[in-house]
């Protein structure tokens, strides 16, 4: 009887040589990211091992955890942030695959007249891309190489600009008043040109017209986004995990996310739920870095610009 049971738990459970086998998780390691106001956190771990052996942990809580971990990758012009998880020879071929696309389209574009840089005051005079496209180009490079797919689960975050209308509130519209001599040209230009979505007359009982002109303000809202090794994409409003400790991260990461999380308290949160799953798996851990993304305010200008942050975290199993 007792043989019998061994046998059953043998075949019903995968063994350690068959996780090993794995090659998404063969070598280890582990993402995640969180969304907050105007802010992404992205986390990943420092192990890289060959199944149950640890080669090297890149540092531990001395502050040299993230330097040149290769699991993490900032695109050229770009404040986008790349990280993958899986066999460690595919995802750095992968990363400089997609830097190199990356950086001839950009290339490309310059040839053709396209404006370069941002407009937010990042030090250039046109737009970079943003985490939606590169996403999408993320994507389209992992499924052209279906028949001999690269064996990485890449997760991409950043900051998109998205321009949406100022809440309707007390001073929130722009009231113009005019004569009526002018308000009856205004309204029979707003009737001709269809712009009475953006533009509204109203008539008052002083027989004078308001004119309500909506406002529209451009705000930095979280993208998170990750793909399978096929480029299936699967994108959240909350947060995003991948590697070999993914189960783990998933009920860390719904225990202690909570929405509009400020920078600062979304490091904690992220570091925390980080930290918390890597002590249940082996294959993880040995040093954790945290990078974050905020959007911050220029005192030159005014404007707003992305600035990305790093923190070191200390884990048990340094």
């Amino acid at each position: 009887m007792l043989l019998l049971s061994t046998l059953a738990l043998l075949l019903l459970s995968p063994s350690a040589a068959q996780r090993g086998s794995d090659p998404t998780t063969f070598n280890g390691g582990s993402v995640l990211a969180m969304a907050g106001r105007s802010s992404v956190a992205i986390a990943i771990d420092s192990r890289f091992g060959l199944g149950m052996q640890t080669i090297s942990t890149g540092g531990g809580g001395d502050g040299t955890a993230g330097e040149g971990n290769p699991r993490i990758v900032r695109l050229p012009n770009s404040d986008t942030l790349l990280a993958w998880t899986g066999l460690y020879g595919d995802g750095m071929g992968f990363a400089e695959e997609t830097s190199a696309l990356l950086a001839r389209k950009v290339r490309r574009a310059g040839g053709m007249g396209f404006q370069r840089g941002a407009t937010d005051g990042s030090g250039g005079d046109g737009r970079k891309l943003g985490p939606r496209a590169i996403a999408s180009l993320v994507s389209h490079l992992l499924y052209r190489r279906r028949s001999a797919p690269y064996y990485v689960e890449p997760v991409v975050v950043g900051l998109e600009s998205v321009r949406v209308p100022v809440v309707a509130s007390e001073g929130s519209e722009l009231m113009l008043q005019a004569d009526s001599s002018r308000e009856l040209q205004l309204q029979s230009i707003i009737q001709a040109s269809s712009l009475h979505t953006d533009q509204e007359v109203i008539p008052l009982q002083n027989e004078r017209n308001v004119v309500k002109q909506k406002l529209y303000k451009t705000i930095r809202r979280p993208y998170l986004c990750g793909t399978d090794m096929l480029g299936a994409k699967s994108t959240s409003q909350s947060f995003v995990c991948s590697g070999v400790a993914s189960r783990s991260l998933h009920g860390t990461a719904e225990a202690l996310w909570r929405p509009d999380l400020e920078g600062d308290e979304l490091v904690e949160v992220c570091g925390r739920a980080f930290v918390s799953a890597l002590e249940r798996d082996c294959l993880s851990g040995y040093g954790a870095v945290v990078y974050l993304i905020q959007a911050v305010k220029c005192e030159d200008d005014g404007r707003e610009d992305v600035q990305i942050l790093e923190y070191v975290l200390a884990c048990r199993n340094d």
